[in-house]
């Protein structure tokens, strides 16, 4: 019975690395359609790239931070099957620096937002 638990949980961790990855490449599809519209509008001249551009490092940005949770969420997951010391060190070590970098990452999303707030008045 606790094997069946384990094989299902470690199932469920790969399908959310699966989710995530998918929210990852499916934020960055979006950012480099937009970026190629960004681009054919600045070459006509009608917008003002800076502030385009800012825009969509926030709009994929919100993508990464999301993707970045559901990835998180996989290693937390594969932790409970997975119950080495080695394991949950190396673990301890990546959920770290995913916060990290998502702490900062949501911070300079929020500082981009203002400042086309600020930009736009």
């Amino acid at each position: 019975m606790n094997n069946v638990v384990f094989e299902y949980l470690d199932e469920l961790s790969d399908i959310v690395d699966v989710i995530g990855i998918l929210i990852l490449m499916f934020g960055f599809l979006k950012g480099i359609i937009e970026l190629i519209k960004t681009e054919i509008k600045a070459l006509n001249k009608k917008e003002n790239i800076y502030a385009s551009i800012q825009t969509l490092r926030s709009k994929v940005g919100l993508y990464i931070l999301l993707a970045l949770d559901f990835l998180i969420a996989s290693d937390i997951i594969g932790s409970v099957v997975h119950k080495t010391q080695d394991e949950l060190f190396k673990l301890a070590i990546v959920i770290v620096i995913r916060i990290v970098i998502g702490y900062f990452l949501s911070k300079e999303i929020t500082e981009i937002r203002e400042y086309s707030k600020e930009d736009s008045e």
